[in-house]
């Protein structure tokens, strides 16, 4: 009997003993002859039981080239003064501005201030520059507006999104090393 056990046998008399023929099964449990792989089996199974410290999962995702975790960075608004400078005057928010085009902006960092972003609305249209405080040129994220849920792809960070409508965000997300999926 010996010389028809395989591998797979080992290891469904350890993980999945139903799928194994009452024949095979009682060999194995009644023989010595695979007791180290047996064993071996056993020492696996109870290991996959214990849960992974994240710093582990981090270790075995590096080790797997296919493997690419997204990483998710929220940025939120900076606040704004209530009050602006224009030509020396310093006019309230509500203030008659003599007619000019309207250009509001806005303002958002990450928690650590790696990320800034800024939103620059337009009478009709938006622009959306996203900077690294690392002097990086970012690449292959998404942008994701919120409240609206509005997302982007970009390539990379050398030019503003521009949209031909204007965006009011309460924050704004990052979104890096998407897998592409075929």
């Amino acid at each position: 009997m010996r010389e028809h056990i395989t591998e797979k046998d080992l290891f469904d008399f350890v993980f999945f003993p139903t799928l194994l023929s009452k024949e095979k099964f009682s060999y194995l449990e009644n023989s010595d002859d695979f007791k180290e792989e047996i064993e071996f089996f056993i020492d696996l199974k109870n290991s996959l039981q214990l849960e992974l410290t994240p710093k582990q999962k981090q270790l075995i995702a590096e080790k797997i080239p296919a493997y690419n975790p997204v990483s998710i960075i929220k940025l939120y608004p900076v606040e704004q003064a209530k009050k602006r400078k224009v030509n020396g005057l310093i006019l309230a928010a509500a203030s008659e501005n003599n007619n000019k085009p309207t250009v509001t902006s806005r303002t958002f960092y990450d928690d650590n201030k790696t990320y800034i972003i800024k939103v620059l609305n337009y009478e009709n249209s938006s622009k959306i520059f996203v900077f690294s405080t690392q002097y990086e040129v970012i690449k292959n994220f998404d942008l994701i507006i919120s409240p609206q849920n509005l997302r982007y792809h970009i390539d990379d960070n050398t030019i503003p999104l521009e949209l031909d409508f204007n965006v009011n965000p309460e924050t704004v997300t990052l979104e890096f090393n998407l897998i592409k999926q075929s």
